[in-house]
């Protein structure tokens, strides 16, 4: 336990072309799956507010990957 908001127990790459799905709990909560369901899926849950700060931070994110790849482009 790394604090009282965050356990950590395993490390996940996601890459490009994975299958990932995201289904709505309750209106508290979605539950996110990545990979192939009963055969390497790897699922986790977020609050809401959770969902809202990772959802904000890939919008950035995604940002700034555009701009550097249009840099390099340039």
């Amino acid at each position: 336990m790394l604090g009282p908001n965050l356990l950590v127990s395993s490390c996940v790459m996601i890459r490009e072309g994975c299958p990932v799905e995201m289904n709505v709990d309750n209106d508290n909560q979605v539950q996110v799956t990545c990979g192939t369901v009963g055969v390497d899926a790897f699922e986790f849950v977020l609050q809401r507010e959770a969902l809202r700060a990772i959802v904000e931070l890939g919008v950035d994110a995604l940002e700034e990957i555009d701009r550097l790849r249009n840099r390099c482009a340039g």
